[in-house]
């Protein structure tokens, strides 16, 4: 008999901010349009507890269930996501490649100044031992 993974099935899942995003949402928009969980339910052939799950993103939501639910608030399902913000994610890789590009420099700059080839051969085998395994594989 195959043994289960009890730590998955005893332990309950968290919403993550996408979920909690969402469920707000549903909540907003359901009383923007007057109605109770009861109500909203009622229309969409659920409980009012499953209503709850979703408000507090304790459910996830299908693709299929938001549609339903855009279709009985009167909003679009864009209204249901969180705005992702592309250009902070630009921002924070361009910062990350300065900073790279700026230890590098650092980098090249130690190791031009070392004069004792004992302690270039070392700083060589430190860095060496930095690279990921495939790459120090091939130098072997």
């Amino acid at each position: 008999m195959a043994k289960r993974n009890e730590s998955s099935s005893s332990e309950a899942r968290k919403p993550g901010s996408a979920d909690l995003y969402t469920g707000r949402q549903v909540r907003t928009a359901r009383k923007q349009r007057g109605l109770t969980q009861e109500g909203l339910a009622s229309q969409l052939g659920l409980t009012f507890q499953q209503i709850q799950k979703y408000e507090a993103g304790h459910s996830r939501l299908t693709a299929g269930r938001l549609r339903e639910i855009a279709i009985v608030l009167h909003k679009s399902i864009d209204f249901f996501y969180e705005p992702i913000d592309l250009r902070a994610e630009e921002t924070a890789d361009a910062e990350l490649r300065a900073k790279v590009k700026e230890l590098q420099h650092k980098a090249r700059k130690l190791i031009a100044d070392m004069a004792d080839p004992e302690d270039l051969q070392a700083a060589v085998h430190l860095l060496n031992a930095m690279k990921p395994r495939p790459e120090r594989d091939a130098q072997a």
